[in-house]
């Protein structure tokens, strides 16, 4: 493998995990809530708290729990190196 195919591969292997975030609208225990997805390397928990900003507008929120699971072992990935996947949901309710 050239080391300009090696970049490459490692380019398109970081961008793979880029980040999403996304709402769901759900209900618990007859509560309306949002389930918010903001997972990927380059997202943040910042992303899912301006979401959830951006969903309730002036109203405001609550968060009712956040989740995260970033897993990484040592020796998996390209070469050696693995830059784990990032996990991230928040539930949260739009105050009334």
């Amino acid at each position: 493998m050239t080391p300009r195919t090696a970049a490459l591969c490692m380019t398109l292997l970081v961008l793979s995990g880029c980040s999403h975030t996304s709402v769901t609208h759900r209900e618990l225990r007859g509560v309306p809530v949002l389930q918010i997805d903001c997972s990927g390397l380059t997202s943040s928990w910042e992303k899912c708290y301006a979401k959830v900003r951006q969903t309730c507008g002036a109203k405001g929120y609550q968060v009712l729990g956040k989740t995260d699971d970033i897993k990484e072992e040592p020796g998996d990935g390209f070469l050696g190196w693995s830059p784990g996947v990032a996990s991230r949901t928040m539930f949260a309710k739009c105050k009334a």
